[in-house]
């Protein structure tokens, strides 16, 4: 393709406005909500249901933009929240029909690539969670220990290999703490592994 072809063929520049991203939202509820009419709507249904609905809530978030903090936290975790249970859902789908052995090989291959594009990776992790009641804590490790062996967990839990599905939403939670605390950390503090 030319530069003169793709000048043809790129649009120019426009600002994103609320109204658009809020009517692709709705747009794609109205042609999801077939799929959604159901007692147990599968799990990609479910992951674009919960992105278009972000979309809508993305619109609002354009609009909220004027210094109404309450209104930015809000609009802003449901958008968090949406995206997150829609990654949830592929999750479920992948780790229903691929084995946990071949979700480790690649874990580990990204891990590997992440780390030599300089970006940071978490290994291992012990965690503190909360059940669900509020009053109880379980102090949990979570790691890959071999490249194809899937995450492993132990601590005051029934230890052992995780499923596909937790394998994917373990590795998915520790990438997030690593780009989130990446800023803050500096080689002079780190050790070697």
């Amino acid at each position: 393709m030319s530069a003169a072809d793709f000048r043809r063929v790129q649009p120019a520049f426009q600002a994103l406005r609320p109204s658009t991203v809020r009517r692709i939202g709705i747009e794609a509820e109205e042609r999801l909500l077939p799929a959604m009419v159901t007692q147990d709507p599968a799990p990609l249904a479910s992951a674009a249901w919960q992105m278009a609905i972000a979309f809508r809530s993305i619109g609002d978030l354009m609009e909220a933009e004027g210094g109404d903090h309450e209104a930015l936290a809000v609009i802003g975790e449901d958008v968090a929240d949406r995206l997150l249970t829609a990654l949830e859902e592929v999750h479920r789908h992948v780790g229903r029909r691929v084995p946990a052995e071949k979700l480790a090989k690649r874990t580990f291959e990204r891990f590997g690539a992440r780390v030599e594009t300089g970006q940071a990776a978490i290994g291992a992790a012990t965690v503190e969670v909360v059940l669900p009641e509020g009053e109880l804590a379980a102090t949990v490790h979570v790691g890959q220990e071999r490249p194809d062996a899937p995450v492993q967990i132990r601590g005051d839990v029934t230890a052992g290999q995780l499923d596909g599905t937790a394998h994917l939403g373990v590795l998915a939670a520790l990438s997030s703490l690593a780009e989130a605390l990446t800023p803050y950390l500096s080689e002079s503090a780190a050790r070697p592994l």
